[in-house]
């Protein structure tokens, strides 16, 4: 969200309720509170697919794998509360020294041939709560992981939304509206706002620089440019 602290569940479906015009206090919307608290957490979802917001995403370092199974011997904590539970919420995994992220096993070769090798490692996704991910094959190192929070679910009305509050408003009302159906033009109103507002939000995201090469473009330590090399300080020797 815009600002420095994440909006509710239920901040969200106040300003809803106000955005739509309808009498204000959740005690006096015994029947629409219900549905934009589910509204709310489907819009959370929906936005949360939509690319790699940098406001979700967070760095687990040091993070010790098993010698034998291969997973990471303790359960991944969110900062933002709650655990990694997804294969599909890991941006990223590296070995704690290497700068090159671990692809992803390829479907149809047996891990097992792998088995004892040391050249090549690879991660895969497993069943086991709170560790998502299995580095193969299994040996004794540390890795960085680069994940994204997802909320669990259900989630609540004192639940913090770390996202931007009025992208998630938008799309609540707009919900609202298309179920309502009784006044066509809000329901474009607030698409069309969701849809600038989305779009707006990943341009802020992007708004920073992007090394897309690491062995390129980059600033040393002292911030000083050290995209070309400098052989001589005479142009013509």
């Amino acid at each position: 969200m815009s600002g420095t602290q994440a909006a509710t569940v239920d901040d969200i479906v106040k300003a809803a309720i106000t955005e739509l015009s309808q009498v204000p206090g959740q005690a006096t919307q015994i029947y629409s509170t219900p549905r934009m608290q589910q509204y709310t957490q489907n819009a959370v979802l929906l936005e949360l697919e939509e690319m790699w917001w940098t406001k979700l995403m967070f760095y687990l370092f040091d993070v010790q794998i098993d010698l034998v199974t291969g997973l990471p011997i303790v359960d991944l904590l969110s900062p933002f509360g709650g655990y990694l539970d997804e294969f599909t919420d890991i941006n990223a995994v590296w070995l704690t020294n290497s700068g090159k992220p671990l692809p992803q096993f390829p479907r149809g070769v047996n891990p097992a041939v792998m088995r004892g090798q040391s050249s090549r490692f690879f991660i895969g996704p497993t069943s086991t709560p709170h560790r998502p991910f299995v580095v193969w094959p299994p040996a004794d190192h540390t890795v960085t992981i680069y994940a994204r929070h997802r909320p669990t679910l259900p989630m609540s009305g004192t639940d913090k939304i770390h996202m931007d509050r009025l992208l998630i408003l938008y799309d609540v009302c707009w919900m609202y509206a298309v179920d309502d159906g009784t006044i066509p033009a809000q329901v474009n109103k607030f698409q069309v706002l969701a849809a600038n507002r989305r779009k707006r939000m990943k341009a802020v995201d992007n708004s920073h620089p992007i090394l897309l090469d690491p062995a390129q473009s980059s600033y040393d330590g002292a911030g000083q440019d050290d995209s070309f090399f400098v052989l001589d300080t005479d142009p013509l020797a």
